[in-house]
């Protein structure tokens, strides 16, 4: 987690029967405080974890989400759209990002800041949080991949972090290309088996 850059926000009322929005402000922290060094409008009015910084072969990046159906990158500290997912309005929602590239086997394996996650909702599903891969091999050019790698899976409701649901203990490749996902499931007693909650 980047203690360099981190992001405020302000709600905007817009009045009744209209989505207030949020005010995004980016900030680095200096020896004499926090700075101002750019920002962004959210068209919705909660930031949740929708801005984490990271680095990549010694360069500052930022995942955030100024549509609330769209993950983009940015340069840092230039605050620069680089470019990432369009708005889609029956899209994937993102709520929280995580982006390894300080854990110790990631760093020794020399793929920190190359691959993420995201946790987030369709729009108009079950409202759930679904975790999905990020492949950010290509951030510099402004190119995120998001992948359902995994299929349909929730993160767990008690947990607050989506940093917390991934386990990279276990990571050490090529040979061992591994995480550890903390998930949910729905299972019915009566077989034993795992529900569908699509079904």
């Amino acid at each position: 987690m980047s203690e360099r850059f981190h992001a405020t926000n302000v709600v905007v009322d817009h009045g009744p029967g209209v989505w207030a929005t949020a005010e995004v402000s980016i900030l680095e922290k200096t020896e004499g405080g926090d700075v101002r060094i750019g920002g962004y409008a959210r068209n919705h009015s909660i930031l949740y974890n929708t801005f984490v910084p990271f680095q990549k072969n010694g360069r500052w990046y930022a995942l955030y989400s100024r549509h609330y159906t769209a993950t983009r990158v940015m340069e840092l500290p230039s605050c620069k759209d680089l470019g990432g997912e369009d708005p889609d309005g029956s899209g994937f929602c993102p709520v929280d990002y995580y982006v390894p590239f300080d854990n110790q086997k990631v760093v020794r394996a020399c793929t920190g800041g190359s691959f993420g996650f995201v946790a987030g909702c369709i729009w108009g599903d079950d409202s759930s949080w679904k975790i999905q891969y990020l492949d950010l091999s290509r951030i510099e050019d402004g190119i995120i991949e998001r992948k359902e790698l995994f299929g349909y899976i929730e993160m767990p409701t008690k947990e607050k972090r989506l940093r917390d649901c991934v386990d990279l203990s276990e990571y050490d490749p090529p040979e061992y290309n591994r995480v550890r996902l903390t998930i949910e499931v729905l299972m019915d007693l009566a077989t034993g088996r795992q529900v569908d909650p699509l079904s």
